[in-house]
């Protein structure tokens, strides 16, 4: 008792004294706002002790606070009786912890865990104060229920000495009350950590304040509730986070520590005039050639310009998303492994394992009571980061279908069971598949081999293919670096020491940046460099732009469209923040136009022309292709006004008028007939399965 009242006069003396103006301006917005925001560090300066005992005992200190606030007897505009939540927050790190550390160590003291919201429940009432009457004298009693349950009045009626206790629901107090789960930082878990979790508890003027992929920093009080074991209670108990105080905290891709001395090296890296040579060198080393991947892949880790907005308001997406479509054993997980490592923050997923909740976001069934539970998929846990996906091709269509938005919008909504919720997902996707056949076959194009619709493929910035092409020279160059690499692995194994030391010599297997320092040579880069075109990358990119649709308007088809422009944009302004420059410049400009012109030239080729044709990718055929179908199908009309059953030879006859090949029309007659455009109604003939229908 002597302890609580030491307490209560601690508090009201450093109130009165140091937080005397919040408290009178918090009495001005009460009940709008109902929570005093008690920062420790100040509290600590003034009356060290005292903080002390607030974080170790925080239930009783804090019922202390609330106390002494009280017997500040301030009053509302609207005349309400002061009584606010004390919410401390601003902890020491000596206070912090990880979800994954959360043990008994931490039960019943305050503490600070920083983390990202992975799912939210509804809202729903909580009984504060139970009011109970007496069913034989009306008599009535007030109790206050614990975290973990409710009980009636342990004792008998003090009039009628019977106990027959009876809740008042109308006359009891209730507070809203809402329960989420929290998990680490991704960014902060590396090697094989698992993700941890911890529930969380939020009252009152706490609950809609967060949601599903928030970064949140909390003051809370873990607690313990009880697991039932069938009818009994096990000897195990479960843990949860009674919240204090959360703030959500813009937490992106770059927050990492740079040193002084670190932000030195990276500044002097900077100014190498082999700067974007050393960074190719730097991404995945192990993985022989594929020097423009490599480059691409670095500068979408670099990234655009963030945050902009058009005049119209609409947001402008600065992640680049690339795809890579590759052989088998070509190395493409080895990159996607490697760039999970580099990534300051990344999500990675795979294949077929990956649900349309996995990827985006779900609305499912609270299954502790009624209602809904919010959850984050990995684009919204990204957010701000890299998103990975393996094997995107088998991932099926249904579920590939929920990205769409994610990538281009780089927002994710929801609508289900009455529940419309928008998710952020500021997301660059690095994503791999595999060709439709397993193999590329070198005299299909490239785009009619992807597993993936027009659509997605239109959401990428760059498109690689990897092919596993047999060619001595490259083979035995290939075969060499493999060897030097397991050579230099297998001698540090037996002389004991890491195999990074014995490589130093092999310049060619060896990052050119160190991965750490690259690591935050991006993170600082991202969190400091906000690049802004110059006239002469304007104009660059313009007149790029204009010439490949003037070649377009030459050849009858469409080589880029308006979307590459905003491609190149990013990858120049992203070419800008690698070398810590705040203005993309002619040479920026040049080495974006550079990778999108080899994407154009190895994915957007029409084979029957060998023009560049953006078609190819973004409808899934190639205008030379539709035209031709057109064609044949207007001769097949033609023919239909004239007799009942058009001959096939009679059609070949026409196209070759055309100047169609034989061959061709022979092949555009038998997909037509896979499609069910046409059929046979007699073996030699074919007839329109819409007759009369124009195809001009």
């Amino acid at each position: 008792m002597e302890a609580a009242v030491n307490a209560l006069a601690a508090f009201e003396e450093v109130f009165s004294k140091h937080f005397k103006r919040e408290l009178e301006e918090l009495a001005q917005q009460y009940p709008e706002k109902r929570s005093f925001d008690l920062d420790f560090y100040r509290l600590s300066t003034y009356n060290p002790e005292l903080a002390d005992f607030l974080a170790e005992k925080p239930d009783e200190f804090l019922q202390a606070a609330h106390k002494a606030v009280e017997d500040l007897a301030l009053t509302s505009p609207h005349g309400e009786r002061f009584r606010p939540h004390v919410r401390v927050f601003n902890l020491p790190e000596a206070y912090d912890s990880m979800v994954q550390d959360l043990g008994a160590e931490h039960l019943d003291k305050l503490i600070k865990v920083e983390g990202q919201v992975s799912w939210v429940t509804d809202i729903k009432p909580k009984l504060l104060k139970a009011v109970w009457e007496c069913q034989f004298c009306q008599r009535k009693e007030t109790t206050e229920p614990g975290k973990l349950g409710l009980e009636m009045p342990a004792d008998a009626c003090k009039q009628c000495t019977r106990k027959a206790w009876k809740l008042l629901e109308a006359e009891s107090k209730f507070v809203n009350i809402q329960r989420s789960q929290m998990q680490d930082p991704v960014e902060k878990l590396r090697g094989n950590s698992p993700t941890a979790h911890a529930e969380l508890w939020l009252e009152d003027d706490l609950v809609n304040q967060i949601v599903p992929g928030d970064q949140i920093v909390l003051t809370g009080i873990l607690r313990l509730k009880p697991i039932k074991d069938g009818k009994n209670k096990s000897v195990v108990y479960a843990k949860f986070l009674d919240v204090v105080h959360v703030r959500k905290v813009e937490q992106e891709f770059e927050e990492l520590v740079v040193s002084k001395e670190e932000e030195h090296k990276i500044k002097e890296l900077a100014k190498d005039p082999r700067l974007y040579e050393n960074i190719v060198k730097s991404v995945a080393p192990s993985l022989y050639g594929y020097n423009e991947l490599k480059e691409a892949v670095a500068l979408q880790l670099f990234g655009g310009t963030p945050h902009k907005i058009l005049p119209d308001g609409e947001p402008v997406r600065s992640d680049a998303h690339v795809l890579l479509i590759g052989d088998p054993g070509t190395g493409k997980s080895s990159l996607l492994e490697f760039v999970a490592r580099i990534a300051p923050k990344c999500v990675s997923v795979s294949g077929e394992s990956v649900t349309s909740v996995g990827l985006t976001s779900s609305a499912e069934r609270d299954p502790d009571g009624e209602g809904w539970i919010l959850k984050a998929g990995a684009l919204v846990l990204a957010d701000g980061g890299l998103a990975i996906i393996d094997e995107l091709d088998k991932v099926p269509e249904e579920q590939r279908g929920g990205i769409h938005s994610a990538m281009e919008q780089q927002k994710i909504s929801i609508a289900k069971a009455g529940i419309v919720a928008q998710f952020r997902a500021r997301t660059a996707v690095l994503a791999a598949a595999n060709p439709k056949f397993g193999r590329f076959d070198p005299n299909m194009p490239p785009a009619q081999q992807f597993a993936l619709s027009p659509a997605l493929l239109s959401r990428f910035d760059l498109i690689f293919t990897i092919r596993d092409v047999l060619d001595e020279a490259k083979d035995k160059k290939m075969a060499t670096h493999i060897l030097v690499e397991h050579k230099v692995a297998s001698e540090a194994r037996a002389a004991g020491v890491a195999s990074i030391t014995m490589a130093t010599e092999n310049t060619e297997i060896m990052p050119a940046i160190d991965a750490d320092l690259f690591r935050k040579y991006i993170a600082y880069a991202r969190k400091t460099v906000f690049p802004v075109l110059t006239n002469e990358a304007t104009d660059k990119i313009r007149d790029f732009y204009v010439e490949m649709r003037k070649l377009g308007k030459e050849q009858n088809n469409f080589p880029i469209t308006a979307r590459q422009i905003e491609g190149i944009i990013r990858l120049a302004e992203a070419s800008a923040k690698a070398r810590l420059s705040n203005h993309v410049e002619m040479q920026d400009a040049e080495r974006a136009i550079a990778l999108v012109n080899f994407m154009l030239r190895s994915v957007f080729v029409d084979r029957e022309t060998g023009r560049i044709d953006a078609d190819v990718v973004l409808t899934g055929q190639a205008k030379s292709h539709v035209d031709k179908v057109r064609t044949i199908l207007g001769v097949i009309q033609e023919l239909e006004k004239k007799v009942d059953l058009v001959s096939v030879e009679d059609v070949v006859k026409d196209c070759l008028g055309y100047g169609m090949e034989e061959h061709y029309a022979r092949e555009l007659l038998s997909e037509l007939l896979r499609q069910g455009e046409l059929y046979t109604p007699k073996h030699g003939f074919i007839r329109s399965s819409t007759k009369g229908r124009s195809w001009g």
